[in-house]
């Protein structure tokens, strides 16, 4: 059976009411903020001669970075736009930046660790051995040479 006239007669009209009260809704009742278009930009001497926008941090303090964003400029921290302060300062969070990095060259033939202030030794790749302060490290190459200066092992030494 094939639809009538009158089928596609009132699929038309309710199509056009949609389209009508869509239209309606979107330029009128629904419309949240009206935007303008940003200014046309144009090269002028005082543009060429404007240095380029800057981020300038002033301080790390009290485990924040503290600075004031140029105009024009826009500050972004990995997936976050900061958004300055009315007078373009801004204080963000440092922790994310503030990672100390030591880099401690082992010995080639050295297999265990020892504190020069402690009493145990370590294997030298060991989450406890690596955690020693790098001026206060001793290392060893066999557990005879440790136990010679004193050094008892510890409970996570294994056997080499």
């Amino acid at each position: 059976m094939q639809p009538s006239m009158w089928h596609h007669i009132h699929l038309i009209v309710w199509t056009f009411l949609v389209l009508i009260l869509g239209y309606y809704l979107g330029t009128t009742v629904l419309r949240i903020e009206e935007v303008n278009a940003p200014e046309e930009i144009t090269v002028t001497a005082e543009r060429e001669r404007r240095r380029a926008p800057i981020v300038h941090v002033k301080e790390i303090n009290d485990s924040k970075i503290i600075g004031v964003v140029g105009t024009g400029a826009r500050l972004v921290m990995g997936e976050e736009v900061i958004i300055p302060k009315p007078d373009r300062s801004f204080e963000i969070p440092a922790k994310d930046f503030l990672v100390r990095v030591i880099d401690v060259p082992i010995p080639r033939d050295a297999l265990f660790v020892a504190s020069k202030r402690g009493k145990k030794y370590y294997d030298v790749n060991s989450s406890k051995g690596q955690k020693l302060v790098p001026e206060n490290r001793l290392y060893f190459r066999s557990r005879e040479e440790a136990e010679a200066l004193g050094y008892a092992p510890s409970a996570q030494v294994t056997g080499y």
